[in-house]
């Protein structure tokens, strides 16, 4: 990640500081200290941490609102779930401060969070999943501290809707001749390439960062469509008018990086066929449990407001049969595959057809 110059610190100098004490420079530390505690807050309903972290200011409480949001949702979905969180750790990857006072910094950062949970019914063994989410964060220096001003990211937990209602348990467990399977040459080369370029999320190779010789569409509509297209490439599926890559100039067709168009257009090519479709409950809970048939290397798709809006490979289950997906916007690694989203949610299943013989030139490295 390429960073934005920064002002000289020296430059504050200029500024006449009007808090008790001077801010400390380093500010990776400071950066570090402020989202693991917000995270762990938010991961067990810590409203009290939240209200000592946050500037007491329109900004600060409105990027509270989003931390205190995320709080609840996590909460309600465990519950659904019947799962256990057991822990979070952070790490924070920042670029250089951005002085907009003396008082107070905009800074970037980047967020792997590694959660741990288990399933407090069935197979009960520990596991965990990485989320990886990108922040500019404003901070603000007061009575010698730091507190948040300001948080502009894209959120992994976003629906405005929530799960809404009364929570209802539902056990999920794909049985093991599903999730055991034998992948395919193409399907074992597309996970493969998830797993190396997942980007920050923990558990992602390539140093936690991003395939270079495709642009980045995080911060420009979202980038998770354009990573299955690299995902589906990598797996066999050849380049086609309808859907490609323009390395010339770093760009892609809208069947390569819209979600709505490549779904159309993989079912349309009869490079895939939808085998099920539906809300929650009539994917978990129907007499045919469509949810029993995922596969690895499936696609899920996500539909809301008459349209997808995201995609995820499914790359394996937990130990307790639970789906895991892989996927970009923000970056996720082996995470169950409906965290984040609700009951207005509508799911669609699509078994890829993965060449048996890889095509030339994959761009797998």
């Amino acid at each position: 990640m390429i960073f934005e110059a920064a002002w000289p610190w020296i430059l504050s100098a200029l500024f006449i500081n009007t808090s008790h004490a001077s801010p400390p420079p380093n500010l990776g530390p400071v950066l570090q200290s402020l989202v693991q505690r917000e995270d762990t807050a938010t991961l067990f309903n810590r409203p009290h941490v939240l209200n000592a972290l946050f500037v007491d200011d329109h900004a600060g409480q409105r990027a509270k609102l989003k931390a205190t949001s995320r709080m609840d949702y996590l909460q309600a979905w465990a519950r659904a779930r019947q799962i256990d969180f057991l822990k979070v750790s952070v790490l924070v990857r920042s670029g250089p401060p951005h002085w907009i006072t003396p008082n107070r910094v905009k800074i970037y950062g980047v967020v792997s969070a590694r959660y741990q949970y288990r399933h407090r019914l069935g197979n009960t063994t520990p596991t965990w999943f990485g989320l990886g989410v990108y922040h500019w964060y404003t901070l603000y220096w007061k009575n010698n501290q730091w507190q948040i001003a300001g948080d502009v990211f894209i959120d992994p937990l976003n629906q405005e809707t929530r799960l809404v209602g009364p929570a209802i348990p539902v056990p999920i467990r794909v049985p093991e001749f599903s999730r055991h399977h034998k992948l395919s040459p193409g399907a074992a080369l597309a996970l493969q390439y998830a797993r190396t370029y997942c980007g920050a999320a923990p558990g992602c190779a390539n140093q936690n960062r991003y395939n270079p010789r495709y642009h980045d569409y995080n911060w420009n509509g979202g980038d998770c469509t354009n990573f299955i297209s690299q995902v589906l490439h990598a797996g066999g599926l050849s380049e086609t008018p309808a859907w490609s890559w323009d390395m010339k100039h770093d760009e892609g067709t809208s069947a390569w990086v819209n979600a709505t168009t490549l779904a159309g257009y993989l079912v349309y090519s009869e490079r895939a066929h939808l085998y099920a479709h539906g809300t929650f409950s009539q994917l978990t809970q129907s007499a045919s449990k469509p949810i029993q048939n995922l596969q690895r290397g499936d696609l899920i798709g996500y539909y809301e407001n008459h349209r997808t809006v995201h995609l995820a490979i499914v790359a394996g289950f937990d130990p307790d049969g639970y789906p895991l997906v892989i996927s970009h916007s923000a970056d996720r690694f082996e995470e169950p595959w409906d965290l984040g989203w609700d009951r207005t949610t509508r799911y669609y299943f699509y078994r890829i057809h993965y060449p048996l013989i890889r095509h030339s030139g994959s761009p797998v490295g």
